[in-house]
């Protein structure tokens, strides 16, 4: 009973009902924790990890200005663009045209981040810098 005859050949037969349903139990219960990590990324999460790659980066690369009561942390080119793009679901862009040339801002509280456009001389450009601005006070200025 344990075996079935194919042909020539002998097989054996697919697994007992309990097998099959501890299997199954163990697909949906993969399927199940899967879907529970994918539920709590969520785009305030990555627009945190965004923030903290920001930071990262610019403590990395010495991208810190003090200014007395703040200090400023610049990230650029591929942190500052995911930023910049995971502000977009949020934050408006403002179209700025000065003498460094055409930008796309998103200003959110103090801080921002830029799209360049296109260069001083009209040339298009594609660069990314996000300014974070953290207000440490007098106190800890001194």
């Amino acid at each position: 009973m344990g075996r079935l005859s194919v042909g020539s050949g002998v097989r054996t037969r697919p697994s007992t009902w309990l097998e099959a349903q501890m299997k199954w139990l163990a697909v949906l219960g993969f399927v199940f924790v899967s879907a529970s990590a994918h539920a709590q990324i969520n785009p305030q999460a990555l627009t945190v990890a965004g923030l903290s790659d920001c930071i990262k980066d610019a403590i990395a690369t010495g991208s810190i200005e003090d200014s007395g009561p703040v200090i400023i942390y610049s990230c650029s080119e591929a942190k500052a663009k995911t930023l910049y793009n995971f502000l977009g679901r949020k934050v408006r862009a403002e179209i700025i045209q000065d003498r460094n040339g055409k930008f796309e801002n998103r200003h959110f509280g103090n801080s921002a981040c830029y799209h360049r456009l296109e260069d001083p001389g009209g040339k298009a450009a594609d660069d990314f810098r996000c300014d974070l601005i953290l207000a440490i006070g007098d106190i800890l200025s001194e």
